[in-house]
């Protein structure tokens, strides 16, 4: 499969709009050094683009909401994708429990790595970062993805991703770089490797680096052996004319530069706000009092396009009352997540 994150995005939609799987299924891809940006936010906020073009660093939209990663070669990146049908069954934060997270923590503290789910979206080994779980709705599909921080390049992800200040201040932290670690660091052979110790034999049946250092490939392998063994996928290969359907999808959209940075809004009022749930940023024209036109960014986990939405808030006054009819009209957990109606009316204000 190509290192190329746009392709791996437009299979996921292409799996989910033509193959239609009637199970759950599963992907697990790499990328080149890569910034993926969420499907709501601003790419010219959440990285040094000009140090990306200098770096060869690859700046792609995803569908899913949530905050900017940085992914390169040594990390591994996961899509699961489950049939959707909208019913009071269906319990969303189960299944992002059961069939994302679990499993690949489970995965992990089988290789010796004890992790949590934490946060929003996190999963968390010893109070650090190393993975970020996003998920949309899309084609009657529930689409999730994480990325896995294997080996990667952390000073890389440091100086490209441009995180708001207030962020981190909210949690009590100094800078990007003491939020994240990579896996390798706390395997059992790291450990011992970094006591002086050599690296002692595992007798997984993953087949999981019998000896020496751990790599990439490798901790890969090891991962698709236990996810496979939770799923049990008939594995399925992409045909010519899938790829030639991938490729379509992939040009038109994901490596698209209006996909990409063509949602920089002009605007008159501009305010935001940072909640439990994420970070909400509200750009609107407004004239004679009426709003002409709206978009709304920002680092919720959407699980619908916003954009679906933003079109209830044009032609309206602007003033309090009105906006809170709209919102009072929307499922505002489908389009931002944790973020309530009462903390979205406050930042029109």
């Amino acid at each position: 499969m190509p290192l190329d994150c746009a392709f791996h995005f437009a299979a996921e939609e292409y799996v989910m709009n033509t193959l239609r799987p009637r199970e759950p299924a599963f992907m697990l891809w790499r990328t080149n050094p890569t910034v993926m940006i969420g499907a709501n936010q601003i790419a010219e906020i959440e990285a040094d683009l000009a140090y990306a073009r200098e770096s060869s660093i690859a700046v792609v939209r995803r569908s899913s909401g949530g905050g900017a990663i940085y992914t390169d070669p040594d990390t591994v990146l996961y899509t699961i994708i489950l049939p959707y049908t909208e019913s009071d069954a269906f319990d969303i934060k189960a299944a992002c429990s059961d069939y994302l997270s679990g499993p690949v923590i489970a995965a992990l503290g089988e290789l010796g790595v004890a992790a949590s789910l934490e946060g929003r979206n996190d999963i968390l080994v010893d109070g650090k970062k190393i993975a970020g779980i996003a998920q949309y709705i899309k084609h009657g599909y529930l689409c999730s993805h994480g990325s896995l921080l294997f080996d990667a390049d952390l000073g890389e992800l440091t100086r490209v991703l441009t995180v708001n200040d207030e962020k981190i201040k909210s949690k009590a932290l100094r800078s990007v770089r003491s939020r994240v670690t990579n896996i390798k660091e706390h395997l059992p052979q790291a450990a011992e490797a970094e006591n002086g110790l050599r690296a002692s034999t595992r007798k997984d049946d993953s087949g999981f680096l019998q000896s020496g250092e751990p790599d990439t490939a490798a901790f890969m392998n090891a991962l698709r052996g236990h996810l496979s063994r939770a799923f049990a996928p008939a594995e399925y290969t992409f045909s010519e004319s899938d790829l030639a359907g991938i490729e379509k999808l992939r040009a038109e959209k994901y490596a698209s530069d209006e996909w990409t940075f063509g949602r920089t809004p002009r605007y008159s009022f501009h305010s935001a706000g940072r909640f439990a749930g994420g970070s909400v940023e509200i750009f609107a024209d407004v004239k004679n009092g009426v709003i002409e036109r709206l978009k709304i960014t920002g680092d919720f986990l959407a699980l619908r396009p916003v954009s679906d939405v933003e079109y209830r808030f044009v032609d309206i006054p602007f003033r309090t009352d009105t906006i809170a009819s709209v919102l009072a009209g929307i499922n505002t957990s489908d389009y931002f997540g944790a973020i309530t109606r009462e903390e979205l009316l406050s930042v029109f204000r």
